[in-house]
């Protein structure tokens, strides 16, 4: 049977939660045969290796596969690695920390394919965030906004849905870090619309924030700054035609 959607989702150090991730895809899986899930070993290296092994060999039936990252080249790599094995005419993307549902992608699925015109992309919009979070998420996209002259919000809500016509089109100049969502907006917004979707943000349980909420000082200046920089190299882009 071919499916439909294909969810990718790249997991670096998760082991903690892998069990988690699988039982919630589990339960996506049981109600819709027509999605596979691709989950990325981003280059771990914790165990994540033999929890993956035993979880996948007890799903050999199920639409799920595994796309092994030998060395960690970066967030949007492991994305853009799992993106490459999908098979569906609709992917998307969501994060492994589960601070949001990965069933919110199927309300994503919904949106799109119901709205008239069809959204070039639909994403989350992150609720009940601590305020200063939320604060930093509209400054960054006060500022992309700015630069670069479209509207940009939320920047790493996830999950993120849409045509496997898009991805084409866009893919050759993706870049393999953390400035691959801001990526996927800005083209999203320079070719048509972006739907925006309520997601219920939770607090992670296990493992260690990568970049997000709940990130240390030095990993979120890193994070800040990179977007920075990547924020006007597309401006220098767009000025040089």
């Amino acid at each position: 049977m071919k499916t439909q959607l294909s969810i990718v989702v790249p997991c670096y150090n998760e082991v903690l939660n892998l069990p988690n991730i699988f039982a919630k895809f589990d339960d996506i899986l049981a109600k819709r045969t027509d999605i596979e899930v691709i989950l990325v070993n981003n280059g771990s290296t914790d165990n994540s290796a033999q929890v993956f092994e035993k979880e996948i060999n007890a799903r050999k039936e199920k639409n799920i596969k595994l796309v092994n990252v030998a060395q960690n080249k970066g967030y949007g790599y492991g994305i853009l690695s799992g993106l490459e094995q999908a098979s569906s005419p609709i992917l998307s993307w969501t994060h492994a920390d589960l601070q949001t549902d990965p069933a919110d992608v199927i309300k994503a699925l919904e949106v799109f394919e119901t709205t008239q015109p069809q959204p070039v992309l639909v994403k989350g919009y992150r609720k009940n965030r601590k305020v200063s979070e939320a604060f930093f998420s509209w400054g960054m996209g006060l500022l992309s906004s700015f630069a670069l002259g479209v509207r940009i919000t939320e920047i790493n809500a996830q999950p993120k849905l849409f045509s496997k016509q898009f991805y084409e089109r866009i893919k050759p100049s993706a870049p393999k870090d953390f400035s691959l969502d801001l990526y996927f907006l800005y083209k999203a917004r320079q070719q048509g619309t972006v739907k925006e979707i309520p997601v219920f943000f939770l607090p992670r349980k296990f493992g260690e924030a990568k970049g997000g909420s709940g990130s240390s000082l030095k990993t979120r200046y890193k994070l800040i700054k990179r977007t920075l920089v990547y924020i006007f190299e597309l401006r220098k882009k767009l000025k040089n035609g």
